[in-house]
């Protein structure tokens, strides 16, 4: 049940990919496809306003981005500009992860309760790492694939690589604490 809680932070992140893809391939427009990414953009971004929930930098940085190559997508006739903004939201994911106490706050207290720092650090940094892996691979498929041979790859791709490192680090994490507490026991009886 954690690791589905754990997943709902990615699927909200790919809501507006999956409205995107899923409008490309029955339109065939990439424009619309494009404009209506834009629309539920600051849909989204309203409708948390309204909820009072906060918005976080990563959402502006998000919102801005699909606005603005969404536009200027749309103006140029130019599908690669929609297409490498994910390149500039993992670029800047990434470096926000570069910073060693991220993951702190998402995780729930058994981890940081019983894991060493350092193991929550490198965690951070594997996903970092992922990110900036990500950008690289996005843009090399943007330019060297078709459009619609990269919406899939935009829907898929990332979303297998976090999951699988999700997955990884949940079951690594999982196991170390499970060790810890297996070898306390003991020394409390």
């Amino acid at each position: 049940m954690a690791f589905l809680r754990a997943l709902v932070p990615i699927l909200r992140d790919l809501l507006s990919t999956l409205v995107f893809v899923g409008l490309f391939w029955i339109s065939g427009d990439i424009f619309l496809a494009a404009a209506l990414g834009i629309a539920l953009g600051i849909s989204q971004t309203l409708w948390m306003r309204l909820a009072k929930r906060p918005i976080g930098a990563l959402q502006w940085i998000s919102l801005f981005l699909v606005t603005v190559f969404g536009m200027t997508t749309i103006v140029t006739r130019n599908p690669h500009f929609i297409m490498v903004k994910p390149t500039l939201v993992w670029l800047c994911v990434g470096g926000m992860m570069l910073r060693r106490d991220w993951m702190a706050p998402y995780l729930p207290p058994v981890v940081t309760e019983n894991l060493e720092d350092r193991h929550i650090v490198r965690a951070g940094y594997a996903w970092a790492a992922l990110m900036f892996a990500l950008a690289v691979m996005n843009l090399l498929v943007a330019f060297m694939a078709s459009p619609r041979f990269w919406s899939v790859y935009a829907l898929v791709g990332p979303a297998v690589a976090q999951i699988a490192l999700l997955a990884a680090l949940y079951f690594k994490f999982r196991k170390q604490i499970r060790a810890r507490t297996a070898s306390a026991a003991p020394a409390a009886s």
